[in-house]
């Protein structure tokens, strides 16, 4: 106990430390709070994108899932890492240089912008805020399960430990500070992560090592090993409806906000090779094995739900826990420790991307953009500090009433409420005949589906749901947006001008 709270405080001090650095450096103007100054190059924003969706979800949620479904889930994984490397081939390098030539602060500021809509910028925020803030709560719950594994005490001990070092990093440093912070937090993730699975196999398996875990399975659950998995879920068709809500991981807005942080055009060459080799198949591929493999393996599901029963909590929570409980169970306390670490790790680097995201959002576009348009960079600054402590506290709020899978609560709900503005994001960015009327009906249409399917339920089933909640709202919202754009008068020339002509100009400019 001594040793987790001793390890505790210094890594929050170390994080910290790293903020008020940040605040000291820093330019002390909206831009450079927001975005970073624009001045992130290829290797920090490696570290700021991918630990920037690896979070308490990928070392507990994700195995957590594959422990209790099989292996057909990974499908989800693949679909977003292709999603990221489409959103820097085809998407960021527009998306960059129209926030380089206009000074554009949010990629909701930017849409805003190209479809004359003060309206739009109200919808798409109250939209993307909706689903983004849930999620951040997540990662301090996550961290929150881990503790109460390691230590034996409440989970709220954890959390609340989080969302200090979240406000705090966030409040004192912004983007910048968030994006290098990444590289610290990364560090440590990864190699608990990687550090765990190898020294668990070692111990468990020292015979055949992961050969060995796969014969147990083998012989004991011959269906952990293949699709559906051992419920019968993943059939095919469901697999690749999962690889669809994957690919929409372009839509996820603290990713796309990202590539406005770019120094400049040659990241967009180098970034989605960096994604496929060392995102897709190195680091996804470790929990992937922990909750597919190993934790099945070491901790048979008869087990784990008599853990459950006697914790009290659901078969799929105790899951989400299921690999610190194994490396509390088998490993030093003090690595134990420094894994926690990792996830806390994990959790601050992800949530602090989504909390800039959101407080970008919240003072740049609905306060400024709709109510004070005359606000000075301290106003704006100020007004986003604020939106962070209310934001964590209130994601926080609404995590605790919707506790369930961790995994299934990105892939069911979060995502396909970031998809919603995907429609507009793509034809706002690449085609010309988009309009404001397509882009506002598309929206709400797609919203207003998706929230009636989360929400009406009869039987126990969301009869409004075929396959999964984002395909018939995503596919509404398409045919919505295609169709009044059609139907309504083209764009200006002006807009033509400002938002394709000019851009596809500074782009060959800048290629040159």
């Amino acid at each position: 106990m001594i040793t987790a709270v001793v390890s505790l405080a210094v890594f929050g001090a170390i994080v910290v430390v790293m903020a008020a650095y940040g605040y000291r450096i820093s330019a002390k103007t909206a831009e450079d709070y927001m975005l970073g100054g624009r001045t992130i190059g290829v290797v920090v924003m490696f570290f700021f994108v991918l630990f920037a969706v690896s979070s308490s979800w990928t070392f507990y949620g994700f195995p957590g899932l594959l422990y209790t479904q099989g292996p057909g889930y990974v499908m989800f994984i693949w679909g977003s890492v292709a999603g990221f490397a489409g959103l820097y081939m085809f998407l960021g390098p527009r998306l960059w240089a129209l926030a380089k030539i206009n000074r554009f602060l949010s990629p909701v500021e930017v849409l805003s912008e190209r479809y004359q809509s003060k309206a739009l910028r109200l919808i798409l925020s109250l939209s993307i805020l909706a689903f983004i803030v849930p999620y951040v709560g997540i990662q301090p719950l996550g961290v929150g399960a881990g503790f109460e594994a390691l230590t034996g005490l409440p989970a709220a001990w954890g959390a609340i430990y989080t969302s200090v070092i979240l406000i705090v990093l966030v409040l004192l440093g912004g983007m910048r500070i968030v994006a290098w912070v990444n590289i610290f937090l990364g560090t440590v993730y990864v190699t608990a992560l990687l550090g765990s699975l190898v020294w668990i196999v070692v111990r468990l398996f020292p015979d055949g090592g992961l050969v060995q875990a796969a014969s147990v399975l083998a012989e004991r659950s011959p269906e952990m090993l293949a699709t559906p998995g051992p419920t019968g879920e993943f059939t095919s068709l469901v697999m690749a409806g999962t690889f669809i809500v994957g690919l929409l991981a372009f839509s996820w807005p603290h990713i796309a906000i990202g590539c406005m942080t770019a120094r400049d055009k040659s990241l967009f060459k180098w970034f989605p090779l960096l994604i496929f080799v060392f995102g897709g198949l190195f680091f996804y591929i470790i929990p992937f094995v922990w909750g597919s493999l190993v934790a099945p393996a070491a901790v048979p599901p008869g087990e784990l739900a008599e853990m459950a029963a006697a914790s009290g909590v659901e078969v799929q929570i105790e899951a989400d826990r299921v690999v610190q409980t194994i490396i509390t169970r088998s490993l030093p306390e003090w690595f134990s420790v420094f894994v926690l670490l990792g996830v806390i790790a994990a959790a601050v680097s992800t949530a602090a991307v989504q909390l800039m995201t959101s407080s970008v959002i919240v003072s740049r576009d609905v306060v400024q953009g709709l109510f004070r348009p005359d606000a000075s960079d301290r106003q704006i600054t100020t007004w986003a500090r604020w939106a962070v402590v209310v934001i964590v506290l209130l994601s926080l709020f609404v995590s605790v009433l919707s506790r369930g899978a961790m995994a299934l609560y990105l892939t069911d709900v979060s995502v396909p409420g970031f998809a919603q503005w995907a429609p507009a994001l793509v034809g706002g960015l690449l085609w010309k005949r988009g309009t404001r009327q397509g882009a506002i009906a598309g929206t709400l249409a797609g919203v207003i589906y998706l929230v009636a399917s989360l929400l009406i339920v009869v039987g126990g089933e969301r009869i409004l749901v075929v396959g999964h909640p984002v395909i018939p709202s995503l596919l509404i919202n398409t045919i919505v947006y295609i169709v009044v754009s059609k139907l309504t008068p083209r764009p200006s020339e002006q807009i033509e001008t400002q938002f394709f002509d000019e851009v596809d100009d500074y782009l060959k400019s800048e290629a040159r």
